[in-house]
């Protein structure tokens, strides 16, 4: 008899807990919902994305493999407009301002770069690839005497990084700005983490020569 009135107790409590926060606990359901279907969507919308990206990306490689400049071009532009966000437009980006800089084209490498460390930054970014895009993006800009900026985009690597190529651009920018002091620092953890001999032998030099 006692555990009926357990019971009754029990599901007294229960119904008047849900009567009390029925709408609290309603919108909370609802909202559970409405996040789950939203994700779905996202990850659905991704995916086909993705799918349409792999074939305009397989076209542009088809197209440079086989010179055709003027349809390259259409379709990477079509990778830049349409998905951007995906990671067939980053490599493109990447393969297509690292072409242009051997080639001697600043301008046009830098506007590229710079577009990738826009799209890789932040969180849900690409780590890689914007540590990629920042440093070559630092050594066109440092070539073209945009010193601060170049400092700006490895600011977030100079004091915690362990590539030494990274404390080495940093040295030489900081050189070119006659910061002395600042570029010996940079240079002599570079020193430290070649492996190398050649590589410690050039930033020795590069210490020797500082004013």
């Amino acid at each position: 008899m006692n555990e009926i009135y357990d019971n009754d107790n029990r599901f007294s409590a229960m119904q008047t807990f849900f009567n009390k926060y029925r709408t609290i606990l309603i919108a909370s359901v609802m909202a559970f919902i409405v996040a789950f279907g939203i994700s779905f969507s996202l990850k659905t919308i991704s995916k086909i994305n993705d799918e349409k990206a792999a074939i305009v990306f397989n076209e542009w490689s088809d197209f440079l493999s086989e010179g055709d400049v003027a349809n390259a071009e259409k379709s990477f532009d079509n990778l830049m407009t349409s998905f951007s966000k995906t990671g067939y437009a980053k490599i493109a980006l990447l393969d297509t301002a690292t072409k242009e800089a051997s080639e001697g084209k600043t301008i046009e490498a830098l506007d590229k770069f710079t577009l990738l460390v826009e799209l890789t930054d932040g969180y849900g970014g690409n780590k890689i690839y914007n540590k990629l895009a920042r440093v070559n993006s630092a050594r066109l800009l440092a070539s073209e005497n945009e010193l601060d900026k170049a400092l700006s985009l490895l600011e977030k690597y100079s004091s915690s990084t362990s590539n030494a190529f990274i404390h080495e651009l940093t040295g030489d920018i900081l050189a070119k700005k006659d910061q002395s002091l600042l570029a010996k620092d940079q240079y002599v953890k570079a020193e430290e983490l070649y492996s190398d001999e050649t590589s410690k032998s050039i930033v020795a030099i590069k210490i020797a020569n500082l004013k």
